[in-house]
């Protein structure tokens, strides 16, 4: 399959990436810092763009048969840079006509579901600007016109894959999983329409 990464130099998207080439996908990976993403393979193309430039993310989802978000806020302040980059993102599928999306948003985005220490302690005090664009990129998602997944992971880690976690429509069953598993399950969600329309929590078993 042709796949589209926003976020790709990030530890999540790189992961992701990997996986996919691995699996002998062509990717092209959207990003603000190339020299970031370390892969050299044939079936990359890396595009340099920052998150509002519409002509550029509108040539990075054009042919494509999923675009995968993994996104992310790593300032604590007011900010609608996630929303605003998803609708772009998703207004340049609706042009294109490429309908699947699968975006890693976190556990705690719904309000009930991060847990007494992540969800009442450190978003309330640390996290609460970054929770609320979160927020926002959610309804953008959920007013488009695309195929969409929302995947909710708990705390994320560097361990290596095991190919292993649960998926809860509700709270998740921990608090830790693997950023390798987290991009394990989104590309199976490629061609899995069983989480079609919904935001599954994701954590290890």
């Amino acid at each position: 399959m042709k796949i589209t990464v926003f976020g790709a130099s990030g530890r999540t998207g790189l992961l992701l990436t990997f996986q996919a080439l691995n699996q002998g996908h062509e990717v092209t990976a959207y990003t603000r810092s190339p020299h970031k993403i370390s892969i050299t393979h044939k079936n990359i193309r890396i595009i340099e763009g920052e998150l509002d430039d519409y002509n550029k993310i509108l040539d990075a989802v054009s042919r494509q048969d999923v675009v995968m978000c993994t996104l992310g806020i790593e300032k604590n302040k007011p900010s609608t840079v996630l929303s605003d980059a998803t609708r772009l993102i998703l207004k340049a599928m609706e042009e294109s006509n490429v309908k699947r999306f699968i975006c890693m948003s976190s556990a705690g985005v719904l309000g009930n579901d991060g847990g007494f220490w992540f969800g009442k302690v450190l978003i309330p005090l640390f996290l609460k600007q970054v929770f609320e664009d979160k927020k926002r990129q959610i309804e953008v998602i959920r007013q488009s016109k695309a195929e969409w997944v929302v995947v909710r992971p708990v705390g994320l880690t560097d361990s290596p894959k095991t190919g292993r976690f649960n998926i809860n429509e509700g709270l998740p069953t921990s608090w830790r999983i693997p950023r390798n598993d987290v991009a394990d399950f989104m590309l199976k969600l490629m061609i899995d329409k069983k989480y079609d329309f919904k935001m599954p929590a994701i954590s290890s078993t």
